[in-house]
Parts: C-alpha cells; sequence; structure tokens
C-alpha cells in the first residue's frame, strides 16, 4: 500500500469549501444579483491560488527568499543560477537551462524553498 501524500489533499477540504461559495456566487448571479460578482471574482482568485500551492506543493511553512538589488548596479550585471558540479572552481560549474534560455532571476523574484529536499542532502 502506497502512503498517502498528505501534500496532495492538503487543500481538499478548503477547495471544496471555496467551490461551494462560488457555486453560491454564481447562482446569486443567475438570479440577477449582481452584488455577488465581486465575491465570485475573489473566489475564483483563491481557488486558482490554492490549486497553484497545491500543484508545486506550496505551504505556509515554506521559506521565502526574495531577491534583494544587485550590489552592482550597472544594467549587465544580474543574478545567475549555477550548478557548481560539487566544486569550488567556478571553471567547471554550469548555468541553469531551461528550454534553452538561461534562467537568470531579476531583483525581487521570490525564491521558495517548500521543504521537498530533505535538509540534510
Amino acid at each position: 500500500m502506497m502512503p498517502e501524500d498528505k501534500t496532495q489533499c492538503r487543500f481538499t477540504d478548503a477547495l471544496n469549501a471555496l467551490m461551494a461559495l462560488r457555486a453560491q456566487a454564481v447562482s446569486r448571479l443567475s438570479q440577477g444579483d449582481t452584488s455577488a460578482l465581486q465575491s465570485k471574482l475573489q473566489l475564483d482568485d483563491a481557488i486558482q491560488c490554492l490549486e497553484f500551492c497545491q500543484r508545486h506543493q506550496i505551504t505556509a511553512s515554506a521559506r521565502v527568499i526574495q531577491l534583494p538589488a544587485t550590489r552592482t548596479t550597472t544594467p549587465s550585471s544580474e543574478y545567475r543560477i549555477i550548478e557548481d558540479h560539487e566544486s569550488d572552481q567556478c571553471e567547471y560549474w554550469t548555468e541553469l537551462d531551461l528550454n534553452n534560455h538561461p534562467v537568470r532571476p531579476s531583483p525581487g523574484v521570490l525564491l521558495l524553498d517548500c521543504g521537498l529536499i530533505p535538509e540534510d542532502m
């Protein structure tokens, strides 16, 4: 028997409650109650946020780092994400590349540690 993935079902009850409230707002809208529109739009956003968090296993205990402004303030200075290949010699390092594009986050970008990687690694 496979162990239950607690992260995948973590938001199920909350999502179900929000979807029920959304259904009520939609029902009120269909009956001509335009005051329910704002509530429906907020519920849509809340549902999408929770679904995003569930999909990426982001919980309230995730550690967040916001990248500060770069220390060098010239336009060509930027952050890069590199893999060091267990070497302190930068000539062996490789830059993270996704879809043939280097990943170069800007100041203000949020980095999330969702605790999916064991801390003793």
